[in-house]
C-alpha cells in the first residue's frame, strides 16, 4: 500500500493514520472541522494536503448515519481505489449504502474493535489498534481487490482481520458493548451523592466512556439488536427477582420472610426455605453450565520476506489461504530502505511448518520462526 486517504479525524481515524505513516504509507486527511484536522496533523498523523492522485484506500471515520452519504460523495468524484469506515455497527450503514446506490463492489465495512476511553485526535496512538480483532463485514458483490486493499491496510494496523457477517457483527456489540454500556448507565449515581463505601476498592460506576452523543447514535443505530437482547435480560431479571422474593424481609411474618403466623411448629425454617433455596442454586448453576474460557493456547510462527509493491501482501494472504491455513494473527515489519519486509503470520503450531513448506513452493523466502503463546481475546465470539 503507498497512500490512504483518512476522512475524519477521531480518535480512531487518527489511529489509522498514526499506524500506517509507521508503515511508511503517504497518509492524507480530511476533516471537516478545521481544528481537529490541524491537531491530527500537528500529531505527525498526515497531510491535509488532497491526494495528488487517488490513494489506495479511503477509510471513513464518521458517525454511522454519515457513512453512506460520505461514501457516495467520496466515489461520485474517484476519491480512492477502495473504501471503507470504522463505524461500530454494520448493517444500518451497509443498507443505507445499497439504498444510495453506491459501488458496493469497492466497500468493504470494518470496525476495529478496540474502544478507546476518549474521542478526538489527542487520544489517539500508533498502536492502539494493535493485536486487536478488526471485524471486516463484506458482501457478495465486494470485489477481491477491494477486500485485499482492506486486509491491507488491516495488517499495517497490526490488527487482526475477522470476517463477519453485518447482521451477525452487530448482534454480538449489542450483547458484548452497547448493551452493558447502556446498563452503566442506567445504574450509575451522581458523584456528588455517592457514598464513601463505593469508592473502597470498588471500580467506579460510571467508567471513562466517550461522549453519550456518537453511543446514542451507536445504540439508535443498532436498536433491533439492543431491544432483543434487553427483552432477553428483562426475562432473566424477573426471573431472578422471583427466585430471590422468599428470602426478603417482610413488614409482617418472620424475618426471612419465608414464615407465616400459621406455619406449623414442626416445619424448621431450613425446610420452609429449602424450595426456594433450591430455585435460586438452579438459577445461578446456569452460568456454571457454560463452556470454560479457552485455555492458553500456542502458535507457530512463520516469517516471510515480503517485497514493499502493491498487492503482495494481499498476494500473500491469498496463498495462505489456498494453503486451508487460518492464520490468527500477523505483524509487519518494514525494513530500512521499505523495499523489502517481513510478515509474521501466526499459526496453528501444527501447521507451521508445513505452511512455511508450502509457501516456499509457491516462491515466497519462507522460515520457520518462534513460537510464542497466546491468549484468546475476550471478542473471540467474532471468529
Amino acid at each position: 500500500m503507498r497512500s490512504a486517504l483518512i476522512v475524519g479525524t477521531g480518535c480512531v481515524g487518527t489511529s489509522v493514520a498514526l499506524a500506517l505513516r509507521a508503515a511508511g504509507v503517504t497518509v492524507h486527511l480530511a476533516d471537516g472541522d478545521r481544528n481537529a484536522l490541524r491537531v491530527a496533523v500537528s500529531l505527525g498523523a498526515g497531510s491535509a494536503e488532497p491526494p495528488a492522485a487517488p490513494p489506495d484506500v479511503a477509510v471513513l471515520d464518521v458517525p454511522p448515519d454519515d457513512v453512506a452519504p460520505t461514501l457516495g460523495r467520496l466515489q461520485k468524484t474517484g476519491a480512492a481505489r477502495s473504501y471503507t469506515d470504522v463505524a461500530g455497527i454494520k448493517l444500518r450503514p451497509q443498507r443505507e449504502a445499497l439504498r444510495a446506490s453506491c459501488d458496493m463492489t469497492r466497500y468493504v465495512g470494518g470496525h476495529p474493535m478496540a474502544e478507546p476511553e476518549h474521542t478526538g485526535a489527542l487520544a489517539a496512538r500508533e498502536d492502539l489498534l494493535r493485536d486487536r480483532p478488526w471485524a471486516l463485514t463484506p458482501t457478495e458483490a465486494t470485489g477481491t481487490r477491494a477486500l485485499n486493499d482492506v486486509l491491507e491496510l488491516v495488517a499495517l494496523c497490526g490488527a487482526t482481520p475477522v470476517l463477519v457477517d453485518a447482521a451477525r457483527h452487530d448482534d454480538i456489540v449489542a450483547r458484548t458493548i452497547q448493551l452493558p454500556y447502556l446498563l452503566q448507565e442506567l445504574m450509575s449515581e451522581d458523584a456528588a451523592v455517592r457514598h464513601p463505601l463505593a469508592d473502597r476498592g470498588l471500580p467506579p460506576a460510571r467508567p471513562a466512556s466517550p461522549a453519550p452523543e456518537p453511543w446514542g447514535a451507536l445504540l439508535a443505530g443498532n436498536a433491533d439488536a439492543v431491544l432483543r437482547h434487553l427483552g432477553a435480560l428483562d426475562a432473566g431479571i424477573h426471573e431472578a427477582m422471583a427466585a430471590l422474593e422468599p428470602f426478603a424481609s417482610a413488614e409482617a411474618g418472620t424475618e426471612t420472610g419465608l414464615g407465616t403466623e400459621t406455619e406449623t411448629e414442626t416445619e424448621t425454617d431450613a425446610e420452609r426455605a429449602a424450595p426456594a433455596l433450591r430455585r435460586l442454586h438452579a438459577l445461578l448453576a446456569r452460568g456454571a453450565e457454560r463452556p470454560a474460557p479457552t485455555p492458553v493456547r500456542a502458535v507457530g510462527t512463520v516469517a516471510v520476506t515480503v517485497r514493499d509493491a502493491p498487492g503482495e501482501l494481499a498476494r500473500l494472504f491469498a496463498d495462505v489461504a489456498a494453503e486451508g491455513v487460518s492464520v490468527r494473527d500477523v505483524a509487519i515489519e518494514h525494513g530500512p530502505d521499505h523495499l523489502l519486509g517481513t510478515a509474521e503470520l501466526l499459526v496453528g503450531p501444527a501447521r507451521a511448518a508445513e505452511l512455511a513448506a508450502a509457501l516456499r513452493a509457491r516462491g515466497w523466502p519462507a522460515r520457520l520462526a518462534r513460537s510464542a503463546p497466546v491468549r484468546p481475546d475476550p471478542l473471540k465470539e467474532l471468529t
